[in-house]
């Protein structure tokens, strides 16, 4: 048996809604998170240019996630303003609370990155409180994407309709973007997962564009992941 975020005990499989459009992008989230603030929990204060480094990517996650919240505030806050008002009020005042927190983020590991001597270890540690603060709240907030507007979505407007939402998620992603996400997202997803998002782009994509997307997943994933995952897509 399993226990739920409340701790009610499951005593079969939860439901999973038919296209989750967070599923795969959120994973992709958890993990940078994790990765960035472990990496500022680890790393060696005097190591200069890996507190530049670490700047550098604190950066990068910033602007995932605020990337990640415009195309929610463009495609998905509006049909949830006239479905579920409720929820969107709730999501907005989420991303209103955390969106200046980001930008707090990239200006403290800025600081980190400059203050050197034995400043640098408390500057350090600031930065590392507060990533672990921050990701504990931005988890919560995904939680409730997916465990109450995720479902509450689909049950109003039904799958086709947020297939239609993802597609245009998709398709507003500029090259670069969808690269950038793509690396954060395939080593964070699991196998079913992985063929589902491949599998599709084979489908719907040209050649060329499916090539480069099969090399990206290559350069990221493990000699063993990569080998799993193109048995599943026969390739």
């Amino acid at each position: 048996m399993a226990l739920t975020t409340d701790s009610q005990i499951l005593t079969e499989a939860p439901a999973m809604a038919v296209v989750d459009i967070y599923l795969d992008i959120h994973k992709g989230i958890r993990a940078d998170l994790f990765a960035v603030t472990g990496r500022a929990g680890s790393l060696d204060p005097a190591d200069a240019a890996g507190r530049a480094r670490l700047g550098e990517a604190v950066r990068s996650s910033v602007e995932l996630l605020v990337s990640h919240a415009e195309h929610e505030d463009t495609v998905i806050q509006p049909v949830l303003e006239v479905e579920r008002p409720d929820l969107a009020e709730v999501i907005a005042a989420d991303h209103a609370g955390l969106e200046p927190r980001m930008d707090g983020l990239v200006s403290l590991a800025g600081t980190v990155a400059e203050v050197g001597g034995p400043d640098a270890r408390r500057w350090l540690h600031a930065l590392y409180l507060d990533l672990a603060l921050f990701t504990g709240d931005y988890l919560r907030h995904q939680e409730t994407e997916e465990r109450v507007v995720m479902p509450a979505l689909e049950a109003a407007i039904g799958p086709d309709a947020v297939q239609a939402l993802e597609g245009a998620i998709i398709a507003s992603i500029p090259p670069d973007e969808m690269a950038s996400s793509l690396a954060v997202m395939l080593p964070a997803m699991n196998l079913d997962d992985r063929a589902g998002l491949l599998g599709g782009m084979r489908q719907g994509a040209p050649a060329e564009v499916f090539a480069g997307v099969w090399a990206l997943a290559g350069s990221v994933l493990d000699a063993p992941d990569h080998a799993a995952l193109a048995g599943r897509l026969g390739l």
